[in-house]
Parts: C-alpha cells; structure tokens; sequence
C-alpha cells in the first residue's frame, strides 16, 4: 500500500526529537505488512480462489510465528517516562503503537507553549477506517481522542485514567485528507484533570472532545493489574 504519511512540520521534532519505535525494526515491518494486508481485504475486490491461497499462507505464517514465540506472554513495556517523545509512549498500543497491526495511521508530538505542553498530531485515513460514506468512523475518532487527551495529560505531568469522555461531532471527518490532530491540559482540579482535543481540516474543527481524566494512584494500578492477571490465569487453568 502506497504510504499516505504527510510529511511532518518542522516543530515535530523540536521538544522530544523522533520517536524511536518508529524506526526500522523486525516487528515494526511484520505489523505494517499485516496492516497491507488488512487494507487490501477491505478495499479490493479479490477472486476466492486467490483468497482461499492466501488463508492458507497466511495460517502458516501465523502458526511460524507461534512455533517460534518464546513460552509466555510479552512483558508489557514499563510506564511512559513523559520527557520520552509522545510517540513511544505506548509503542505496542492499539492507536499509536507502530508495533501493533492494530494501531491507527498517527503520527504525534509535542510541543511547549506558555501554560502547558500540547500534543500535535496528524493523519490521513483510508478506507480501512470508513464509517458513513468517504468518512472516518465516529467509533475511530473517539479512539483518537481517549489516546491523545491522555498523552495530553501525562505530557503535563498529570498521569491519569479516562474519567468521561465527551464527544461533538462537528462536521464529517473525510478519509484521504489530512487531519491536524491536538489536545491540551485545560486545568487540573485535586485529582481530575480536564483535557480538550480537536481534529481539523484545513483549520476548520470537525470533531473536539473534553475529557475528565483522575489520578490513579500507581499502587492501585498495580494492584488491578495483578488481580486480573490472577483471574485470567485461573480461568486458563479451570479451562
């Protein structure tokens, strides 16, 4: 698939410099190859007798790669460190992680202005992505904005977890146009802080979203982490 990356301006790089997992890598090529993939069986007419070969190739890819995984679960990546560029946050997410098949066609970053940091942002989406007709779906923009008001968040030193979420959906937000994607702490009141992002095009807004993010103490999130942890692993066992 054609890459529709826009090129970035200039201030992307000016705070946090490039983001490291958006460099060549093994498991970076694996995840866009699937999201080619992905692309095509959307927007392509394919003979089935094509399809039929191709599951079958792709059910052997599959099963080479868990034949040669390492025995357990991935560790997950410790907590972002929020002087890291906003793009390695998460860099197996499912909006921004370049190593998740799964993760949306976003580029972001950060930028210093006189109150708090903002994370800028951009992308252009494909069909993949459709909603209403030539349209991004609203279900994709509210992903975008849950990911970028809480990078919003940690990015100003305030890491918290998504409290409520509202969304207007201004005018349709087009596929195969760029989007300028933003979000920025508003204010911090005890334990919520108050977050707004926007998405335009052609500097007309045509989608924004407050979010009230809380702080969650960290031993607390841990404590969830491990409860579930405990209960998927039980539910293995019985099973």
């Amino acid at each position: 698939m054609t890459n529709l990356r826009p090129d970035l301006p200039d201030d992307a790089s000016v705070r946090n410099g490039t983001p490291l997992s958006s460099h060549d890598h093994p498991r970076n090529e694996v995840a866009s190859s699937v999201r080619d993939v992905i692309h095509t069986l959307v927007t392509k007419e394919i003979p089935d007798e094509v399809l039929e070969a191709e599951a079958v190739a792709i059910a052997e890819s599959a099963d080479r790669l868990r034949d040669a995984a390492i025995e357990g679960k991935r560790p997950r990546d410790t907590s972002p460190v929020i002087t890291d560029h906003p793009q390695d946050f998460f860099p197996f997410g499912p909006t921004t992680g370049r190593a998740n098949p799964m993760a949306l066609p976003i580029d972001i970053w950060a930028v210093d202005t006189e109150t708090y940091p903002e994370i800028r942002g951009q992308a252009v989406f494909t069909e993949t992505y459709e909603g209403p007709p030539t349209c991004v779906h609203g279900g994709i923009i509210s992903l975008i904005f849950d990911e970028l008001l809480g990078n919003a968040s940690l990015i100003a030193g305030v890491p918290a977890m998504t409290g409520t979420l509202t969304i207007r959906y201004k005018k349709p937000t087009p596929l195969l146009h760029k989007l300028d994607l933003m979000a920025k702490m508003v204010r911090v009141e005890g334990r919520k802080a108050h977050v707004y992002g926007s998405i335009s095009l052609d500097g007309e807004v045509t989608a924004e979203a407050e979010g009230i993010f809380v702080v969650v103490p960290h031993e607390r999130m841990i404590d969830n982490a491990e409860r579930h942890s405990a209960r998927v692993a039980q539910e293995r066992t019985e099973s």
